[in-house]
């Protein structure tokens, strides 16, 4: 699928497809139907001989759409379940140094404060261009070395130790599958077998002898359905990239809850 599909508002693509089912069908019948007419003719078993060559296509056309739409939906909730779950393992280790002697207290949370601020500004304007950039790493290489010269005293921080790494190792494991959401779509020759399945579904219609006003009905009806179809794949498709990407708000919503109640005062 062109980029720039997932670049146009949800809204306004949704309106595209409506109006684009009804001109293919109009388009369809005042060009291609005679044109189907002289190479195929018309008697009477047309119907029934156009109904009988197209079943298994619509069979196989169809468990196609359903695969992918199922495909996009469990990409797009893998995805955003990543962020969820990054989202409440950097909480918990903002809890959990919390509990830290100083300096690593300050030091540890004001970094988790950075890589938050860098994921909500830095990051996910990139995702949304189809990038990732090297800082958000950076600073989880720089919380993790920070983190590891921690040296308990005592059982109690050593308890409070092994959670924060624990959280840690979970909070990596999330932020790598949320990087992974960056690259992950339908791949482009799927989408071509859904554009060729798509026009071969148009001519078929096409072919069936009805009366005009009838024709334009059901070719408008069966159309419309099948752009909503392949509209639902693409507004799932590519959870991270383009206008209407998943937001950042378990991240905001860490920040103004949790965060900013410790920024240092100017």
């Amino acid at each position: 699928m062109p980029e720039f599909v997932f670049n146009i508002p949800r809204e306004q693509l949704a309106l595209y497809f409506g109006i684009g089912a009804l001109l293919v069908v109009l388009l369809g019948l005042l060009f291609v139907k005679p044109i189907l007419r002289l190479l195929i003719g018309g008697d009477a078993s047309t119907n029934e001989t156009i109904g009988l060559a197209t079943g298994g296509f619509s069979l196989f056309y169809g468990l196609l759409l359903g695969l992918l739409t199922v495909a996009a939906y469990e990409n797009r909730e893998r995805t955003q379940n990543a962020i969820l779950n990054e989202a409440s393992a950097i909480g918990a280790i903002y809890s959990t140094v919390g509990s830290y002697p100083e300096p690593y207290r300050s030091d540890l949370r004001e970094l988790l404060r950075d890589y938050v601020q860098f994921t909500i500004h830095r990051d996910w304007p990139a995702h949304a261009r189809g990038e990732i950039t090297p800082g958000g790493v950076n600073r989880m290489t720089a919380f993790g070395q920070w983190l590891a010269r921690f040296e308990p005293k005592g059982p109690s921080q050593e308890v409070l130790h092994q959670a924060a790494i624990n959280s840690f190792e979970t909070l990596k494991s999330a932020r790598q599958m949320r990087l992974n959401g960056v690259a992950t779509r339908i791949p482009s020759v799927l989408w071509y077998a859904v554009m060729v399945g798509a026009i071969a579904t148009l001519l078929q219609l096409l072919m069936i002898r009805a009366r005009p006003l009838t024709h334009l009905v059901l070719g408008t009806i069966s159309v419309f359905f099948l752009g909503v179809v392949i509209f639902v794949i693409i507004a799932l498709d590519a959870p991270l990239y383009g206008t209407e990407a998943l937001p950042p708000e378990p991240y905001i919503a860490l920040w103004s809850q949790q965060m900013a109640w410790d920024e240092p005062r100017p």
